[in-house]
């Protein structure tokens, strides 16, 4: 029986809920397994391995880190034009008080809990990036996220913008045991590729294999639970595709463990932010020199349709705690010119806020990215809240020029193998 790639996927559920969770094989293994569906994803042909050479050395090798907000971070009350009445003309419960709001330039400044961002701004390591959006937004957060996340806001693409420069890295597996990390309980779509596994974890105690308690330390065993979910119904070629993916996670996960060391069951239960927490085990990970290039870690709980001003300034203090460690972490272990982070969220918030007193979807909104060598100061034009479009902001950079110049400059890779286009390119990091 022909096995389909939603049939293939749909397994790839079942397996990925036993503690498997590498969802960019499953997208290989489908194209492979229907050679007319292989043709959908042209980007992720052209980036194919480099011309050979010496391998690269990981120490030296720049490394990206995305910050995942979701839900719609509300980008008016997180960069705040607090020198423009219409601020506060169309958020009068909203709105921070002007001698609340942490000034960056005569009319801009952050929310009062960015405290350790103002400072890194201030020291030249935090730049903005102001009205970031593309054209004919889209406000559904599953639709939005996946634009975001493949830079493909014209079709539906199946492997992400990041998948598809991991899946162009000729870094060899010797030096590059692991080539990039998620953070989280499954891999987002960003990191959907046809050739690279990308491992996902929440902690260290969760990051296994848990077929059946009989199986937890025989490795032949939780082989072969998975080759039984992945090889129904039965389909030529398949086992042994699912036997080697299964066993590269597999190592992969002995390798996390042996890095990031036991988690401690009470601090986990305790922990007052598990966003900074994962911040910390991606630092860990950074100073194994094991060769991962990318990071990803998502931030939720920006949704804030209703009584937002409380909850988006705790999602701030988060934001604000986690990023700030995270930087002095990697500096203190002399990392920190070679990370790059970058935040961004689905979409902004509607200018005016509800009469529930929170903010509905909305469009553009600002971008941070923070590190060593990054050229700080304010990037873009500033939202114009007399000029809207539908009620929005009107985006004034195109997010794919943010992630073609992160390419380009940062990554050392042709943007044109990882985005579709051309797009202008931004100055923000120093080379």
């Amino acid at each position: 029986m022909a096995l389909s790639r939603r049939d293939f996927l749909k397994n790839g559920i079942q397996l990925a809920a036993l503690g498997v969770v590498a969802p960019s094989f499953l997208v290989k293994a489908a194209y492979a397994i229907n050679d007319q569906t292989a043709s959908a994803a042209p980007l992720a042909s052209q980036a194919g391995p480099g011309d050979g050479g010496p391998a690269p050395d990981p120490r030296t090798r720049n490394i990206l880190v995305v910050v995942q907000l979701s839900g719609g971070n509300d980008g008016l009350g997180t960069v705040i034009p607090f020198a423009d009445p219409t601020y506060y003309q169309v958020r009068p419960n909203l709105g921070v008080p002007k001698e609340q709001v942490l000034p960056l330039t005569d009319r801009m400044g952050l929310h009062p809990a960015l405290k350790n961002l103002r400072g890194l701004y201030n020291a030249g390591h935090l730049a903005v990036l102001e009205s970031v959006g593309y054209p004919n937004p889209n406000r559904s957060h599953f639709r939005a996220m996946e634009i975001w996340q493949t830079a493909r806001p014209d079709v539906n693409e199946p492997t992400g913008w990041l998948g598809r420069m991991l899946a162009g890295d000729d870094c060899e597996e010797a030096t590059c045991k692991i080539k990039g990390l998620n953070i989280g309980s499954s891999v987002p779509r960003t990191l959907y590729t046809e050739s690279t596994v990308v491992p996902s974890l929440v902690n260290t105690a969760s990051y296994q294999f848990r077929t059946d308690g009989r199986f937890a330390q025989d490795r032949t065993a939780q082989l072969d639970a998975i080759h039984q979910i992945c090889s129904q119904p039965h389909n030529p070629g398949i086992e042994d595709f699912v036997r080697l993916a299964a066993q590269e996670a597999l190592d992969s996960s002995d390798l996390l463990q042996q890095i990031i060391g036991p988690a401690d069951p009470q601090h986990a239960t305790h922990q007052t932010n598990p966003f900074a927490e994962g911040l910390k085990m991606i630092a860990k990970v950074i100073q194994a020199e094991v060769g991962a290039r990318v990071f990803y870690i998502s931030l939720g709980g920006f949704d804030t349709h209703a009584q937002q001003a409380r909850q988006h300034t705790q999602l701030m203090q988060y934001l604000d705690d986690g990023l700030s460690s995270f930087y002095q972490l990697l500096d203190q272990s002399g990392h920190g010119d070679r990370v790059l982070t970058m935040t961004f969220s689905e979409f902004g918030r509607r200018v005016a806020e509800n009469a529930s007193q929170g903010t509905d979807h909305g469009t553009a909104l600002p971008m941070f990215l923070l590190g060593g060598q990054v050229k700080g100061g304010f990037y873009g034009t500033p939202p114009d809240l007399t000029q809207l479009q539908d009620g929005d902001i009107t985006h004034q950079m195109d997010f794919r020029s943010v992630y073609s110049s992160i390419l380009k400059s940062w990554m050392n890779v042709d943007p044109r193998k990882v985005v579709e286009g051309s797009f202008p390119l931004l100055d923000f990091v120093r080379v």
